[in-house]
C-alpha cells in the first residue's frame, strides 16, 4: 500500500514543483555569445525584402543527393519554393561541396546546411573519417574526449559549409530490442546518456556548428521503427521524467540550441495517438514552456511512416512548435499547402515572423551569411586532416573496457618472467592487435580461424600468458576455449558488441583477464594492446548491462609504459611533421642510405614512427618498424653506459675507481689508474683507433705492408684505402669452421677463439697515452669500461644488460642478433672486401666488436628504435619504467646532467656543443641538457628532459660502402631534429575553425 502511495506522490511534486523550476526560458549559448545588435541588423535588412515565399520557403528544409542529377531538382526547390536548407544523404566529400557550392550560389538568401552525422561525416560521406556509433562513446569516462570528438566534427562540418548536425541522439537504450537505437545511444543510463551527449554537443557548437538534441522526447523505448510505423512510448510520466526525459532536460539547461522532434506516440505526453511532432502539447507546453527550450525545433524526417500519413503534416508541425520541417515527401505540395495556412490565418503571420527571424537569426550566428566556396579539389584532404585520426584514437583509448582483472594481472607485469603468446579468433595473421601486442613485448603470436582450433595449436602449453583476441561475432564459447581459460593464465579481448560476452559465460567465469574493445577497427585493437601493457590507463565502462553484467561496469588501470599516438596527442600538429619525411627522403634519394626508422616520443607518447626506404638500394625488402639496425657506438650509451649505472648503482662501481681494481690485465701498465669517470668522459688520453684486424693477421702471410696504392695486389677498396686480400689469420686465432674452440662469431664463415679476445684486449692495454686528462673521444675506452662490467658483474656484456634491462623493458635488443633475430629483418651494412671479404649482414660492422665476438662496450648492439625508446623512457621517467625501478632517481640525475669542464661530453653520454655549432652532433636549436649518443652506421637518439622528448634515428649509412658520407654531408640526423624544435614552437590545438 506505501509503494503505490509513494509513487503518486512522486508524480504529483514532479508536477506541481518541476514547472516552477524550469519554465523560465533557456537562452542558448551560440544566442548569447553573439552580438545582439548584429544579428538585428542583418536580420532586419534581410526579413524586411522577403516576399511571402521567402518567408514560407524558410520553414522547409528537403533531404537531397549531392550529384549532379540532382541540381536540376534543387534549383526547383530554391527558385520555386523558396526553401531556407538542404539536409543531404549520401555522397562523397567532393560531390557534396560541389552541390554545395552551387545550391548557395542560387539562393537569394543563404541556406542553411545541414547533416544527419551522429557519428560524423561519414554516416552519409564515404570518403570522410569514420568514427564509432555512440554506445562506444558512452562508453568513455573522460567527457573531455568525447567534446574534443564534437569539436573535431565541427571542423569537418565548416571544411564542408556544413551549420546544422542532427546529433547527439540523446535517447536511452533501455530496450534491448530497439530495431532503430540500438547503437545510436550512448547507453541505457538516463545520466551517461546526458553527460555524453551533452559534451559532444558543446564540442559541436564550441567550433560553431549547431547540435540537434534527438529524437525529442525519447526514442530509446520501443521495439517499433518510426520509419516503418507510429511507435508508442507507453510509460508514465514519471518514468518518462526519470529516463526519456531527463537528458533533453540536461541538455536544454546546458544552453544547446537545437532540437528534433520524433514521431512518436506518447500517451502519458496527452498526444492523443499523434506524432508527437505534430502534438502542441510536446512541442509547445512540455518543450518550450515548462522545459524551457528556445532554440530552433526541426522535426524528424516528414516522409517516415510515423508521420507521413497525416493530412496537414506540415501545418500541424509548425503549430505544434517545430520551425523547420525537415524532408517531406512532396515539396511542392507542403509548401502550397503552408503558404495558403498562412494567407488563411490558420498559421498567424506573427508565428511565421517568429520563426523565419528565428532561423534568420541562426543563419547569421553560424556564419551562414559569409560562404565561402568550397575548394573541391583539396576538400578530402582539409576534412581528413591529422586530428581527424588523433580524435579516433582518442576515442577507442577512453573506451576501451576492463571487466574482470584478477590479481591486477593488467597492466601485464615482470616480463622477464612471463612468456607470452597471442591467438587471434577470426582475424588476419598480420592484425593489429598483434602487430601493437609485439610492440611490447617479444611475445609469439598465433591465428585460429574459430575458438574449436584452439585445441590444435598444441604450442600454447608452453607460454604462462595467453592473450586471446575475439574478432568475429560468430565465435562460440567452445569447450576448447573453455579449457585453456581453465588451464592458463589467459586475457580475453572481445573486438565485439558487448552483448555477445553472454555467449561466453563459462570462459568468462574461468579467464583471468576479460576486456572489450566493442569493434574491430584498427583503433580499437590500437587501444587494447596499449591497454594490457600499460600504454594508456584503462577507465571505460559498460554502456549497457548484458545479462551477467551490468551497466557501468569498468575496473580502472594506471598508465605504466609508453603509448602509441600522434602528435597532436602533445599540443603538436601531424602536419609540421611533413618536413621530416621530405628530409630522410631526401637521404634515400641522395643514397645517404637505402633506408631508415625515425621515432619521436614526447610526454610518455610515440608521437611520430615512420619508416623509410629499404634494406639496400634496388630491389630489397622495405624497412619496417620490426627492421633491426646494426647501432655502432650507440651501444656506449645503451649498453655499456646502463651496466655502468646499475652496478654503481648497486655501489659495485665508483666513478673515481682505478680500472685495474676490476681489470686485472690493466695492472702494470698505463691503464691501470685510469679511472671509471675519466674512460666515460673519454679523458684517458686512450688513442682513438687502433687497426684491430692486425692482430688476428699471420704477418709471415704476406710481404710488403696491407695497404698501398692501388693495384692488381692492392685492390680491395676499403675505408678509404687499398688494401690486398693474399694474406692469411693466424690460425690460433680465426678458423672458417665454428668448434668449441672457436665459437666466437665475427663474420658468416669466420670465428675466433678466445685467444683473440685475449689478445685483442692486450693490444688495447698496451695502447700509448698522450694528453692524459685531455679529451679524445676514443671506443678503446668503453672496450675497456665492458672489461670492467664482466669482471664485476661474472657475466658477460650481452648477459648482463639483457637480465637487468632489456628482458624486463620488453625489449629484443640483443648482441650477436643471429642467435635470436632472423637474418630476414635485419638489412647488411658494409660490403668489406678487405677484413671479413663479405657483405657484412647480421654480424656487427665495427672490426673490434667483430673480433671480441660481437659483443663489445663500444659497438655490437642491434635493435630497433621502438626497442631502444623504452630504455630512453625510463631515463626521462627517472629509472622507472613499467611499473618496476631500474636505477635510482639520485643515479639517473648524476649520469644525465654531468657534463665534462673541458669538452661537450657527459658521463657516457654525448651532449651538444652550444660553443661549436659546426662540430655539434645535434642541431642548433637542441637544449644544452639533452643527452644521447650517435653511431658510425647512420644511428642516434637524443633525449630531452626539457621537453620530455626521445629521438631516436636508425639507419645502414655504410650500406655498401662508408665512402663517401654523404650522411654527414647532408646533416640528415641535425635536420630532423632541428625540425622538431620547430614544431614544439608551434604548440596549438589541433581542432579550431580558424
Amino acid at each position: 500500500m506505501k509503494r503505490p502511495m509513494r509513487k503518486k506522490m512522486l508524480f504529483l511534486c514532479i508536477s506541481i514543483i518541476y514547472p516552477v523550476l524550469v519554465s523560465a526560458q533557456v537562452s542558448t549559448n551560440l544566442y548569447e555569445q553573439t552580438d545582439k545588435e548584429a544579428i538585428t541588423r542583418w536580420v532586419d535588412s534581410v526579413y524586411t525584402k522577403m516576399t511571402l515565399d521567402e518567408k514560407v520557403g524558410q520553414l522547409f528544409m528537403p533531404i537531397v543527393e549531392p550529384n549532379s542529377s540532382w541540381k536540376g531538382r534543387i534549383s526547383g526547390y530554391i527558385r520555386n519554393q523558396k526553401i531556407g536548407g538542404l539536409l543531404f544523404s549520401k555522397g562523397t566529400l567532393a560531390q557534396q561541396a560541389d552541390i554545395t557550392n552551387y545550391a548557395q550560389q542560387l539562393a537569394d538568401i543563404p541556406l542553411l546546411v545541414s547533416l544527419d552525422g551522429e557519428w560524423g561525416l561519414s554516416m552519409r560521406l564515404a570518403d570522410a573519417p569514420k568514427y564509432p556509433r555512440n554506445m562506444i562513446i558512452g562508453a568513455i569516462q573522460d567527457e573531455e574526449i568525447v567534446k574534443l570528438y564534437g569539436k573535431e566534427i565541427a571542423r569537418q562540418c565548416r571544411e564542408m559549409g556544413i551549420h546544422v548536425n542532427f546529433s547527439p541522439s540523446l535517447d536511452v537504450h533501455s530496450n534491448p530490442k530497439n530495431p532503430i537505437i540500438g547503437t545510436r545511444s550512448y547507453g541505457e543510463n538516463p545520466v551517461n546518456t546526458a553527460k555524453k551527449g551533452i559534451a559532444y554537443a558543446k564540442g559541436l557548437e564550441e567550433n560553431g556548428v549547431m547540435s540537434v538534441a534527438k529524437h525529442f522526447p525519447g526514442h530509446g523505448d520501443t521495439s517499433e521503427d518510426s520509419h516503418k510505423t507510429l511507435p508508442t512510448i507507453p510509460h508514465n510520466r514519471e518514468r518518462l521524467e526519470q529516463i526519456e526525459l531527463f537528458p533533453f532536460r540536461e541538455y536544454i539547461n546546458a544552453g544547446l540550441s537545437g532540437m528534433m522532434t520524433g514521431h512518436l506516440n506518447v500517451p502519458a505526453l496527452q498526444t492523443k495517438g499523434m506524432p508527437a511532432s505534430l502534438s502542441p502539447e510536446v512541442g509547445i507546453h512540455l518543450l518550450k514552456k515548462e522545459m524551457g527550450f528556445t532554440g530552433l525545433t526541426f522535426t524528424d524526417g516528414m516522409a517516415m511512416k510515423g508521420v507521413s500519413d497525416q493530412p496537414e503534416a506540415s501545418i500541424k508541425a509548425l503549430l505544434a512548435g517545430n520551425d523547420i520541417i525537415l524532408g517531406v515527401v512532396n515539396q511542392g505540395k507542403e509548401f502550397a499547402s503552408v503558404k495558403k495556412a498562412v494567407e488563411d490565418g490558420t498559421i498567424p503571420t506573427s508565428l511565421l515572423e517568429e520563426k523565419v527571424r528565428k532561423i534568420l537569426s541562426y543563419k547569421y550566428i553560424l556564419g551562414a551569411n559569409e560562404f565561402t566556396p568550397i575548394n573541391t579539389s583539396t576538400i578530402h584532404n582539409k576534412v581528413n586532416a591529422s586530428s581527424a585520426e588523433w580524435i579516433q584514437r582518442k576515442i577507442y583509448d577512453g573506451a576501451v573496457t576492463l571487466l574482470k582483472n584478477e590479481n591486477e594481472l593488467i597492466p601485464v607485469r615482470k616480463l622477464d618472467q612471463t612468456k607470452i603468446a597471442a591467438v587471434s579468433i577470426g582475424a588476419p595473421a598480420d592484425n593489429t592487435f598483434h602487430k601493437y601486442l609485439k610492440k611490447y613485448a617479444p611475445l609469439t603470436t598465433f591465428n585460429a580461424q574459430s575458438t574449436a582450433a584452439l585445441s590444435e595449436i598444441k604450442a600454447l602449453k608452453e607460454y604462462d600468458l595467453i592473450i586471446i583476441s575475439i574478432h568475429s561475432s560468430n565465435a562460440v564459447d567452445a569447450a576448447a576455449l573453455q579449457q585453456l581459460t581453465k588451464d592458463r593464465k589467459t586475457i580475453l579481448t572481445f573486438f565485439t558488441s558487448p552483448y555477445r560476452i553472454d555467449n561466453f559465460q563459462a570462459s568468462f567465469n574461468n579467464t583471468t583477464v576479460t576486456l572489450i574493445g566493442y569493434d574491430t577497427t584498427d583503433f580499437a585493437q590500437m587501444s587494447a594492446a596499449q591497454g594490457i601493457f600499460g600504454g594508456i590507463g584503462i577507465s571505460g565502462k559498460l554502456p549497457v548491462s548484458t545479462t551477467a553484467i551490468k551497466e557501468g561496469t569498468g575496473l580502472n588501470t594506471e598508465k605504466i609504459r609508453l603509448g602509441y599516438s600522434m602528435p597532436e596527442e602533445t599540443g603538436l600538429v601531424s602536419e609540421r611533421f611533413s618536413e621530416i619525411e621530405s628530409i630522410a627522403m631526401e637521404g634515400i634519394r641522395q643514397r645517404a642510405y637505402p633506408g631508415c626508422q625515425i621515432l619521436v616520443a614526447k610526454d610518455g607518447v610515440v608521437i611520430y614512427e615512420r619508416e623509410f626506404g629499404k634494406f639496400d638500394y634496388g630491389e630489397s625488402p622495405e624497412v619496417t618498424d620490426e627492421t633491426v639496425y646494426d647501432l655502432a657506438s650507440v651501444t656506449k650509451a645503451t649498453a655499456t653506459l646502463p651496466a655502468i649505472m646499475k652496478l654503481y648503482d648497486e655501489k659495485k662501481i665508483r666513478l673515481q675507481d682505478p680500472l685495474s681494481k676490476f681489470v686485472l690485465e690493466t695492472k702494470g701498465s698505463n691503464k691501470a689508474n685510469l679511472t671509471i669517470r675519466s674512460l666515460l668522459l673519454h679523458e684517458t688520453g686512450v688513442i682513438a683507433f687502433i687497426p684491430y684486424y692486425a692482430a688476428a693477421i699471420d704477418e709471415k702471410s704476406y710481404s710488403g705492408s696491407l695497404f698501398g696504392k692501388q693495384s692488381a695486389i692492392y685492390h680491395a677498396r676499403y675505408a678509404g684505402a687499398w688494401g690486398r686480400t693474399d694474406y692469411k689469420f693466424l690460425p690460433e686465432l680465426i678458423s672458417t669452421r665454428e668448434s668449441e674452440q672457436f665459437y666466437l662469431p665475427v663474420a658468416k664463415g669466420l670465428y675466433a677463439s678466445n685467444k683473440m679476445h685475449d689478445k685483442l684486449l692486450k693490444e688495447v692495454i698496451d695502447t700509448p697515452l698522450s694528453r692524459k686528462g685531455s679529451y679524445r673521444y676514443s671506443c678503446l675506452n668503453f672496450m675497456l669500461l665492458k672489461e670492467a662490467v664482466e669482471s664485476v658483474s661474472g657475466t658477460d656484456l650481452d648477459t648482463y644488460v639483457k637480465q637487468n634491462f632489456y628482458y624486463k623493458l620488453g625489449a629484443s635488443t640483443t648482441f650477436q642478433p643471429l642467435k635470436h633475430i632472423p637474418i630476414e629483418r635485419i638489412p647488411a651494412t658494409e660490403n668489406d672486401p678487405f677484413f671479413r671479404k663479405q657483405h657484412v649482414r647480421g654480424y656487427v660492422h665495427d672490426e673490434g666488436a667483430a673480433l671480441f665476438g660481437g659483443i663489445s662496450g663500444n659497438a655490437g648492439l642491434f635493435s630497433n628504435a621502438n626497442d631502444l625508446a623504452k630504455l630512453y623512457q625510463m631515463w626521462l621517467n627517472g629509472g622507472e619504467y613499467g611499473g618496476e625501478r631500474y636505477l635510482s632517481e639520485e643515479t639517473v640525475r648524476l649520469f644525465t646532467t654531468t657534463k665534462s669542464s673541458i669538452s661537450r661530453r657527459g658521463l657516457g653520454f654525448d651532449k651538444p656543443d652550444p660553443t661549436n655549432s659546426r662540430y655539434s652532433p645535434t642541431s642548433p636549436g637542441t637544449p644544452i641538457e639533452v643527452y644521447g649518443h650517435t653511431g658510425f652506421t647512420g644511428t642516434s637518439f637524443w633525449v630531452d628532459p626539457t621537453h620530455n622528448m626521445i629521438y631516436i634515428f636508425l639507419s645502414n649509412r655504410v650500406n655498401p660502402s662508408r665512402t663517401p658520407n654523404r650522411f654527414s654531408t647532408l646533416s640528415i640526423r641535425e635536420r630532423i631534429q632541428e625540425e622538431l624544435y620547430h614544431a614544439l614552437k608551434t604548440i596549438k590545438s589541433p581542432i579550431t575553425t580558424d
